[in-house]
């Protein structure tokens, strides 16, 4: 008997007990599906993740105190810090901010007042990945002259001014002490939790002087070159400064960029994927022995059948191929349907999760693989006990 006719033979017996191959199939159905869809949802929240975090730039690293330490007066973050860095690592960096931030309120007729003002530098795009509309970033001039000008978000722009146009050249008065001139608008993106506080930058050097601000810092962020490594750049920053303060022993400073964090997120959400996967394929085994189950009472009730192809010369391997692939069909099948009900469930759940999924190849074609696995692994012992049938009893088997 060739496979072309054994997989025939095969067909017309699950399509024979069209209900009870259901019934196998089932947990295979249910497995397969549930890791296609976890393993899709998983891959979605992590591309999802990284993608937000790339677009907030990973050329940015911030060089901080480390966790647990106390510094002195001199050790702390100051500007001279920022101008020796600027000078000492110029041809790697792009902008270096000393990180201040401050809110105020807006003397304006808005429904929310509260505006919060960030420190900034001559190449904001760079250090925070802002998208500009209208009018433009800061300049040296901006800076070193200490200009009261702001950046503001469009939304805030045109709730106070009606346009984009006309808030352009503005004076923005914050505070009852202090106007700020509208030099250029940023768009604003939609934060994780819908509601988010409005952001003006200004120049850091506006802001020392206004609010007597920025005397020592707890951070500075610091904007890369695009050919710059920011782990190797971070390691020679923190011994730099570690040595201008004399601590550099004391292991006192440390640094972070979103390009570290990409990595933490990724290998987080990958170890966690992989386990909820893991549980959900123990019901793959379950399935496996379903799958057994009825191949052994598929078995019991051919016997006779057997016994007459034995009778007729059918060899032991033969009627072991023929169960054997039985099995592989039905484990077969059931690994496609569920892979089909996974596919449309991360649909599903892409829409009602407002998440883009994203359905791994790879994962399909190991749950197709392993599901035909699991029809020889779990089949082989009932093909092997039909091959083995002696004739003469199974032709007298009632």
């Amino acid at each position: 008997m060739n496979l072309i006719e054994s997989f025939k033979i095969a067909i017309a017996s699950i399509m024979s007990n069209k209900f009870r191959s259901f019934l196998t199939m089932l947990g295979l159905i249910i497995g397969i599906s549930s890791v296609v869809t976890i393993v899709a949802i998983g891959n979605g929240s992590q591309n999802s993740i990284k993608s937000t975090l790339d677009n907030l730039g990973t050329n940015v690293i911030t060089l901080q105190a480390s966790r647990g330490v106390s510094l002195s007066s001199t050790e702390k973050l100051n500007i001279s810090d920022v101008e020796s860095l600027k000078i000492k690592f110029g041809g790697e960096i792009l902008d270096v901010v000393p990180q201040i931030s401050m809110s105020a309120t807006i003397m304006e007729d808005v429904d929310d007042t509260s505006l919060t003002l960030t420190s900034s530098g001559d190449q904001l795009s760079s250090v925070e990945s802002v998208n500009m509309l209208y009018g433009r970033e800061f300049t040296l001039e901006d800076l070193e002259k200490m200009k009261n000008n702001i950046i503001v978000d469009n939304e805030l722009a045109e709730e106070i001014y009606g346009s984009l146009d006309e808030a352009l050249g503005q004076q923005l008065f914050l505070n009852s002490q202090y106007s700020y001139k509208i030099v250029g608008i940023y768009e604003k993106k939609d934060s994780n939790s819908g509601f988010s506080t409005a952001k003006g930058y200004v120049p850091y050097t506006t802001l020392q002087k206004n609010y007597n601000a920025g005397v020592t810092f707890n951070s500075i962020k610091i904007a890369l070159e695009s050919d710059v490594d920011p782990s190797a750049f971070g390691d020679k920053a923190i011994s730099y400064i570690g040595a201008k303060k004399g601590n550099a022993e004391d292991h006192k400073y440390t640094t972070y960029s979103l390009e570290e964090q990409i990595e933490m997120i990724s290998s987080v959400m990958g170890s966690l994927t992989l386990l909820i996967s893991s549980i959900a394929a123990i019901s793959l085994v379950v399935g496996g022995i379903g799958v057994m189950n009825i191949m052994l009472v598929s078995v019991t009730e051919r016997t006779r059948e057997i016994g007459i192809r034995k009778a007729l010369g059918a060899k032991y391997h033969s009627i072991l191929m023929q169960f054997l692939i039985e099995s592989v069909v039905v484990s077969g099948l059931g690994g496609i349907i569920g892979t089909i009900l996974g596919g449309f469930l991360s649909k599903t759940a892409s829409r009602l999760m407002t998440l883009e999924t994203s359905i791994d190849v790879n994962t399909v074609i190991l749950a197709t693989v392993f599901s035909a696995t699991i029809g020889i692994v779990f089949g082989v012992y009932p093909a092997s006990k039909a091959a083995k049938l002696d004739p003469i009893e199974a032709l007298r088997y009632e």
